[in-house]
């Protein structure tokens, strides 16, 4: 907080420092969805935090790599968190990763949250974003994510992707071994090129009105300028 001292009254003003908070539950979770809201929207904050609820050590370096990657693309730093649970254990421990995950966000600045949807058939999102609409009142945006387990996810944001970006994209995700996946059905094919455009379809089939051959897909909660 900044205090100043007017007519003898101590007056106490919002810090101006601007922060972008992506808090999503595994990696590639973010590769998978976030990308274009970064690519569109980094310039206009000063920090650009990653949050990471669990934590797997065969995809670390993956992270890492692309991360360093996605920081080239943007021209900037990126300020990385993991709160290292293990994955499928955020319903258990939700009230540590909630506590953890609070403790990373500086309710002194501005900020906006971009994270998992209600609409999601993951127990490990649910969770994230059950701790992260905890504090909805305080952010200017509350924006969610549409991911390979979201379940009847109604879209009003759509962001266009080039080629290129949508190419990068991929890239990224296929850095991960489909055949290593930890999930209870042991698939990666979520991953696959044309279900990584799937946003494509709801735009089309949304009445979008123009033609977005690569986009993802957010639903708005929350909006302050």
């Amino acid at each position: 907080m900044i205090g100043f001292i007017k007519c003898g009254i101590l007056c106490i003003i919002m810090n101006s420092n601007k922060q972008l908070i992506f808090f999503v539950a595994h990696l590639d979770d973010y590769e998978f969805s976030c990308l274009s809201y970064l690519f569109k929207h980094h310039h206009k904050y000063d920090t650009i935090k990653v949050i990471i609820a669990t934590h797997w050590d065969y995809k670390k370096d993956i992270w890492l790599a692309n991360l360093e990657q996605i920081e080239e693309i943007i021209g900037k730093k990126v300020e990385y968190h993991n709160l290292s649970f293990s994955q499928r254990t955020l319903t258990k421990y939700f009230d540590e990763m909630k506590d953890k995950f609070y403790g990373i966000v500086d309710f002194n600045s501005n900020f906006d949250i971009v994270t998992h949807d209600t609409n999601d058939a993951h127990s490990d999102h649910i969770s994230v974003h059950k701790a992260s609409f905890g504090i909805f009142k305080y952010c200017n945006r509350f924006v969610t994510i549409y991911s390979p387990s979201s379940v009847n996810f109604v879209p009003n944001y759509y962001i266009e992707m080039s080629e290129e970006e949508f190419d990068a994209k991929h890239k990224f995700l296929t850095n991960y071994d489909f055949l290593k996946e930890e999930s209870y059905s042991k698939k990666g094919s979520y991953f696959r090129k044309e279900y990584t455009n799937v946003a494509s379809i709801y735009a089309m089939e949304n009445f979008i009105n123009c033609d977005m051959q690569y986009c993802e897909i957010y639903k708005i909660y929350k909006w302050v300028e």
